[in-house]
């Protein structure tokens, strides 16, 4: 388990995707769900993969800003 002040951040405060594919992250029931995708509906179409109940929305997406190094909302 990561600790406050042991120098790492949790995975889901860092981008996960291969190269070439961009770093989303979505806030879902049970906890954040990362995604690697090519767009903003590629995501959504992931997201949609891992929910149990009802469709992702954009809403609840992120997207890695490699500029500042932090997840932004998505912008519809």
């Amino acid at each position: 388990m990561v600790k406050a002040g042991d120098g790492m951040t949790h995975h889901t405060e860092r981008p996960c995707a291969a190269h070439g594919w961009t770093s989303y992250r979505y806030a879902g029931r049970y906890g954040t769900i990362m995604i690697g995708a090519t767009s903003t509906q590629d995501a959504l179409n992931e997201a949609d993969r891992s929910l149990t109940q009802g469709a992702a929305t954009v809403e609840r997406l992120e997207i890695w800003n490699a500029l500042t190094g932090l997840y932004e909302k998505v912008t519809p």
